[in-house]
């Protein structure tokens, strides 16, 4: 009799700790994954985030050098006006713009596209392989899509592009000419809204 006792304890105790065991592994698993989805991803936005871009790009530039096939086209993008919205609504209705602006750039693309928040009201999507004529039809919706979304606000949004290899295989030298060339469409709409204003 005392033998069946200490043989039950025991099956019990071991009951217990593959229980136990089994909900520090269920915890753990479910912490990296965690982990994982706070390393790749805008915490606002659901967008990836710049680390993944930036190594998203090397290896995409590289493979592009190694085989001389296909185009990169780099889409840096930042929003007109934004600022007011922060300023005059505050940060909760900045935050509720970002995720909107955000998901129009998401569904606008394919998904194996790569979108992400580079920083504050800006976004890079890189897309391999496309005609360009699509892209500019694409940018123009988006852009069409925003200002009709936030007309109360004001905003519109401006894009620069560049394209790997036909302008480098530099992922700093073709971000940066693509935000050149956004800046380059936000003075040329401050000049038509200030012709416009006369």
């Amino acid at each position: 009799m005392i033998e069946k006792v200490k043989v039950n304890l025991l099956f019990n105790y071991l009951e217990e700790l593959t229980r136990k065991y089994e909900e520090t592994f269920e915890l753990k698993e479910r912490l990296l994954k965690e982990l994982k989805e706070k390393a790749m991803y805008d915490s606002l936005t659901g967008t990836y985030n710049r680390h993944i871009l930036l190594d998203f790009l090397e290896k995409e530039l590289k493979r592009l050098e190694r085989t001389k096939k296909g185009k990169i086209y780099f889409v840096f993008m930042d929003l007109d006006k934004f600022k007011l919205v922060n300023d005059v609504y505050g940060h909760k209705k900045g935050d509720e713009v970002l995720k909107k602006v955000a998901k129009i750039i998401k569904d606008s693309f394919r998904e194996y596209d790569i979108v992400s928040r580079f920083g504050g009201d800006e976004f890079v999507v890189v897309v391999k392989d496309d005609s360009g004529k699509s892209l500019n039809s694409i940018l123009q919706r988006i852009k069409e899509k925003i200002e009709s979304a936030f007309s109360s606000y004001g905003i519109s949004i401006s894009y620069g592009v560049a394209v790997a290899p036909d302008e480098g295989l530099n992922s700093n030298t073709l971000l940066q000419l693509a935000d050149k060339r956004m800046y380059e469409m936000k003075k040329k709409k401050r000049r038509e809204n200030e012709e416009k204003n006369l």
